[in-house]
């Protein structure tokens, strides 16, 4: 790992631990700080732990900085708020919630800053989803995405709501366990048709999230901060139940290992063992969302197995994702509900539109036949 990572999670280390800041390792500059945070999505976290050690309002990084963390914040009381006030309409409207991920998470932080989000991410029946859709559209949001499993909604500045009919989409290895989670809800007290999951069952979600996205494009160093809070949090949960739960997920070994990295990181702060090496350097190199290539190699190498000429692997990866099928491309243009003999049309207006979008689409097709010519 680099000096940056290394003295970075030194820093959340002490925060959780509520230890002395250690001082700035030499030779480790304040933007290199600032842009490693940031790549994690803890750039908020790490300024708060900077501030006793070097704040400077002249230094041009640290006022960038500053601002950033203080935007973040608007941001987050915004998102809060949105979540309460989606939750009373929705409710007030007969329907069934089930906020999911950082939706809670976030509060359990040491400071909501502290826990970023991109989306507000909330479960509800297939059956309230017009309803659901009419009660966003007249708090003002707008229809961004439709995916098979969830539909996105945009209220500028800062709120993204993702309302889910499934927790995965239907491809997803661990969807069949998903499937009637409605069964493990919890009813909130005080809140009627609010629901959360208990606290097992909430960690086995984050812990199927944190694998689909480390099997794909990896995952940062606040997906294994978040396994510190929970057991923080929640250091009572039912060992027997989540063993048992993780075995049939097949996630047991994922488990001990983002537990040992985690404990390793932000409790005693020993040295990682050697068999934890590979997942603290994939951590540290991913970033928040993980990245593009990472998710390309993945799946081409998943691919490799089956087909064998790189033509037929490079076709075999493009052709699902640009000619989707019928049932999630009608949920993006509805006139197919209507007239399904004008699918081909729109997979044409699809792949335009993917190609105006802009340079990630182009980086992506590059990213695809890189790994085609490397696994041939």
């Amino acid at each position: 790992m680099t000096k940056t990572a290394d003295y970075t999670i030194s820093l959340i280390r002490a925060l959780v631990q509520e230890q002395p800041v250690p001082p700035v390792p030499e030779g480790l500059s304040l933007q290199e700080l600032f842009d490693f945070s940031r790549s994690h999505s803890i750039e908020a976290l790490i300024f708060r732990e900077l501030c006793p050690l070097i704040a400077d309002p002249d230094d041009p990084v640290w006022k960038q900085w500053e601002n950033r963390v203080n935007l973040l914040l608007a941001q987050s009381i915004v998102q809060l708020q949105a979540r309460d006030d989606i939750i009373r309409n929705l409710t007030a409207a007969g329907i069934d919630v089930m906020p999911v991920k950082g939706c809670w998470l976030k509060e359990r932080y040491p400071d909501i800053n502290d826990r970023q989000m991109s989306d507000l991410d909330m479960l509800i029946h297939l059956r309230d989803a017009a309803l659901a859709e009419r009660v966003l559209l007249s708090m003002g949001y707008r229809k961004e995405e439709v995916c098979f499993h969830h539909t996105a909604y945009l209220k500028p500045p800062y709120t993204e709501v993702e309302l889910h009919v499934f927790l995965l989409p239907e491809t997803d290895e661990h969807a069949g366990y998903y499937q009637n989670i409605w069964e493990k809800a919890i009813p909130v007290e005080g809140t009627p048709r609010l629901y959360m999951l208990k606290p097992e069952d909430e960690y086995l979600f984050y812990l199927v999230h944190l694998s689909s996205h480390l099997s794909e494009s990896g995952s940062g160093i606040r997906s294994i901060l978040d396994n510190c809070i929970y057991a923080r949090c929640f250091p009572n949960m039912d060992a027997v139940y989540l063993e048992g739960e993780l075995k049939t997920l097949g996630l047991l070994e994922l488990s001990r290992q983002v537990q040992a990295l985690s404990r390793c990181w932000f409790e005693t702060g020993q040295a990682i063992p050697d068999e934890l090496e590979p997942l603290a350097q994939e951590v540290c190199a991913a970033g928040t969302y993980g990245y593009l290539e990472m998710r390309t190699h993945h799946r081409m190498e998943r691919l490799s197995k089956t087909y064998r000429n790189p033509v037929i692997r490079v076709f075999a990866y493009c052709l699902p994702r640009f000619f989707c099928p019928l049932s999630e491309m009608r949920r993006n243009y509805l006139i197919l509900e209507k007239a399904p003999v004008l699918l081909p049309v729109f997979w044409v207006v699809r792949m335009i539109s993917m190609m105006l979008h802009g340079k990630s689409f182009w980086q992506h097709l590059r990213s695809v036949f890189g790994e085609g010519g490397r696994h041939g």
